[in-house]
């Protein structure tokens, strides 16, 4: 069996950093570009059932996405510190055991949407031919987000092993699937909805087989799951999983309230949301990538006992992070008409996202900080303040500041409210993983210091 070494324990700490940062970023870029993709061939049929259908079906996707991306990051943490501890075989042991877990709790969770679906379909606001089509799309890849599953730990296992650019290669296998099947699907065939829903079975198939392809052949992190150790091996995962599923749940119920609270401003400054939610996802798609780029290079030097590497990650995660906010910032500024103008932004949500691209740059270059943080928390085994710091954003960083700005600077007020109550509790977020980090270094010198005074009494 080929031993699949800790790669991040030695070598240039930045070079790591930008390495990880930069596939993992390429990744989402192409996912959230697919996305909007999606939308603009869905609205040249020119029939607007189909589009609410996609934003019910897509509210629905949601959750199980979430539950997904939670058992990943899980695997991914525990997989990276046994390469770091040099235990490769427990390594495989955990990814193959973390591949079930996920694909048997998706099963579970795909099956429950699907017994509920038409309720659930209605509750979301799903009527007439909109119910119909959000019904035949989700009867297509409610059953996909099993090979979505993966795919989605497959390329988390292969991050865990510093296979950076095998992760990349299989997300943009998927997003390359999708936008040639896409068109052929929507528009040339005229399958509308149906033909999406297609397209994303076809690629998620793809990209399933290509990930484990690279997990099996190139990373040799599979073996045959043993029933003895898999229930421990389910419990070890499931005490980081648990808790950011919880965590990402927070995030639709604070841009609900959001929605709430900026839809008396009229129908265009609520679409503005919409807008400027799709420029933060292109524009600070480096931010997102972080926790997956930056949890696997930490737990492998956890594993390791490195803590001077851990710290020099961290420190140079923050360094990318302004470098890379401050340019965004500025370029927000720069193209905020040419930006407006591309999405038929007018009326009230022109001034909207006007003061979107003044302040939010700055704004979200600050709460990226709580993604760093997230990744302090998942790799030094402390789920909880993930699920903790979630619904705080949700809760407090958002709702009060929401009800202030609205009541004060009308619609602005509502989205730079937002953007400062999740600022606030991303500082707090950062302030508690330094103190960890802290903690953990005072540890580690008192442990050598111990060391040291034995072998000058012995």
């Amino acid at each position: 069996m080929v031993v699949t070494k800790a790669v991040f324990t030695k070598g240039s700490m930045l070079r790591h950093v930008v390495f990880m940062t930069s596939t993992s970023a390429t990744s989402l870029l192409s996912i959230f570009l697919i996305e909007v993709l999606t939308v603009v061939y869905i609205a040249m049929l020119r029939d607007d059932s189909l589009l609410a259908a996609f934003a019910v079906a897509k509210t629905l996707m949601f959750f199980l996405i979430s539950m997904i991306l939670g058992i990943a990051v899980a695997v991914s943490t525990t997989v990276s510190r046994s390469l770091g501890s040099g235990v490769p075989d427990q390594a495989r042991r955990l990814a193959s055991s973390g591949a079930m877990l996920g694909s048997m709790a998706t099963v579970c969770g795909a099956a429950l949407e699907l017994v509920v679906l038409d309720q659930a379909i209605r509750m979301l606001g799903g009527e007439g031919n909109s119910f119909t089509a959000a019904r035949e799309y989700l009867w297509l890849t409610l059953p996909a987000s099993v090979l979505v599953a993966v795919e989605q730990l497959c390329v988390q296992i292969l991050r865990s092993a510093g296979f950076g650019k095998q992760a990349m290669w299989t997300l943009l296998t998927a997003t390359a699937t999708v936008a040639i099947a896409d068109p052929l699907l929507i528009v040339v065939f005229d399958l509308g909805l149906v033909g999406a829903g297609v397209a994303y079975l076809i690629s998620s198939l793809v990209s399933a087989c290509l990930g484990f392809y690279y997990v099996h052949r190139v990373a040799h992190l599979t073996c045959r799951v043993s029933l003895k150790n898999l229930s421990g091996d389910i419990r070890n995962i499931g005490r980081t999983a648990l808790p950011a599923v919880i965590g990402n749940l927070a995030t639709p119920v604070g841009m609900a309230y959001v929605m709430a609270a900026m839809a008396p401003f009229g129908s265009q400054a609520l679409a503005t949301i919409g807008v400027i939610d799709r420029v933060i996802q292109v524009a600070f798609c480096v931010v997102f990538a972080l926790p997956g780029a930056l949890i696997p290079i930490l737990g492998q030097n956890l594993g390791a006992m490195n803590t001077a590497r851990v710290s020099q990650a961290i420190k140079m995660t923050y360094g990318l992070l302004i470098g890379y906010g401050s340019v965004t910032s500025l370029l927000l500024i720069l193209l905020a008409e040419p930006l407006a103008s591309l999405f038929h932004v007018a009326g009230e949500g022109l001034v909207v996202f006007f003061a979107f691209c003044r302040w939010g740059g700055v704004l979200w270059t600050l709460i990226g900080l709580q993604f760093i943080a997230t990744s302090v928390f998942l790799s030094m085994g402390r789920p909880a303040y993930v699920t903790l710091f979630g619904w705080l954003r949700a809760s407090l960083g958002t709702m009060p500041f929401v009800w202030c700005g609205a009541h004060k600077f009308g619609s602005v007020g509502v989205m730079l409210g937002q953007l400062l109550g999740n600022t606030i509790v991303a500082f707090c977020a950062c302030w508690l993983a330094h103190l960890l980090m802290k903690k953990m270094l005072d540890i580690e010198i008192h442990s050598i210091g111990n060391r040291s005074l034995h072998r000058s009494n012995s």
